[in-house]
């Protein structure tokens, strides 16, 4: 009598927790659980996970959050391309691209698949890391190689005018030469990702090193950055999204505004964080030239070693709502005017973050 009294009592405590977490007490026992623990119990079962989003609106009306997290629920779902029906790119195989040419006197290069575990890099990861890896090398003569290419393209064949929409990937970089690559920072690039044809891009990142720096303290110190691409930066009014060191792994996400932005150009709003390591991340709005999107290409503009993963790239046909500039259908009609342009409303920009 004692163990089926005991089967019998643990099966209702069972019951009874499942209706506590259906019921009309679950209010306050959402009041006292932790949100960490709010996450976990969907795990538990079926049942469970029958009633997350409902406990979610629970919680979002007791802390009055109910409008901005629908908001922000429909704005994650809107940047998958659901009402618009947006194309996708899924650069995450070596299968989907083709070979973007190096001149041989600009240095040789290699693409591969690589593989990395916590035990490669660190214990916080992505693991296992799937990734793309692009190795290239200074000519044999000795000089330093410099060129917008040897990696992977991948070349959109449209009558249409696409605009992209998304871009997300993660990814990782090595210099192969520390001391050469810091006395002409402004002449280097790793882990190049660019939109457009090769040597005419319209958006893009890459990393470019710090130079050789002093720290107040008569040291000298170097490092790298992030950077917009092609920001013709100088000391002073370089832009950074984030520094970023070799040997890391870090996701990138961009989305593209194709609105008016002061008149001529459209917005991208750049976010990064860290994969290992340091927890860290960086967010900047740049603009952009508002131009159809025909290639998307990796490379490494200098030598170094640069890995890409999970490269997704969202697209569609140009809508009434992507304001463009007449001419603009001509890949080559970018103008200085409009480089000029960039880089001033890029410096009001920073200038106005930093007065606030």
């Amino acid at each position: 009598m004692e163990q089926s009294l005991g089967k019998r009592t643990a099966g209702s405590s069972s019951t009874d927790l499942l209706r506590l977490w259906q019921g009309d007490l679950v209010e306050p026992l959402l009041a006292l659980l932790p949100l960490k623990a709010i996450a976990t119990v969907p795990r538990v079962s079926r049942r469970f996970r029958d009633q997350q989003w409902r406990t979610y609106s629970l919680i979002a009306r007791q802390t009055g959050t109910i409008r901005t997290s629908t908001s922000a629920l429909l704005d994650a779902v809107r940047w998958t391309g659901r009402d618009e029906r947006w194309s996708r790119f899924d650069g995450s195989s070596l299968e989907a691209w083709e070979p973007l040419e190096r001149p041989e006197h600009e240095g040789a290069f290699r693409c591969r698949r690589a593989l990395y575990t916590s035990r490669d890099i660190a214990n916080r990861g992505p693991w296992p890391w799937h990734c793309l890896q692009i190795h290239t090398e200074d000519p044999l003569n000795g000089s330093r190689g410099h060129h917008h290419g040897g990696g992977l393209t991948k070349r959109l064949d449209s009558d249409e005018f696409l605009c992209i929409r998304r871009l997300t990937y993660s990814f990782q970089f090595r210099d192969v030469n520390e001391q050469v690559s810091h006395q002409e920072p402004s002449m280097e690039g790793f882990a190049a990702i660019s939109l457009g044809p090769a040597g005419r891009e319209f958006a893009g990142l890459l990393v470019e090193p710090s130079g050789i720096r002093g720290n107040g303290d008569g040291e000298e110190e170097t490092w790298y950055e992030l950077q917009w691409w092609n920001m013709n930066r100088t000391d002073e009014n370089g832009t950074p999204i984030m520094i970023v060191k070799p040997g890391q792994i870090y996701s990138v996400e961009l989305r593209f505004d194709w609105s008016v932005l002061r008149g001529v150009l459209g917005s991208a709003d750049v976010s990064v964080k860290s994969l290992t390591g340091d927890k860290c991340h960086g967010r900047r709005t740049f603009y952009f030239a508002r131009r159809p999107l025909t290639e998307i290409n990796l490379y490494n503009y200098t030598a170094s070693r640069a890995s890409f993963s999970s490269v997704d790239v969202r697209y569609s046909k140009r809508t009434p709502r992507d304001v463009y500039r007449r001419g603009e259908e001509d890949l080559g009609s970018q103008s200085e005017d409009d480089e000029v342009l960039a880089l001033r409303l890029q410096r009001e920009w920073v200038e106005e973050g930093n007065s606030e």
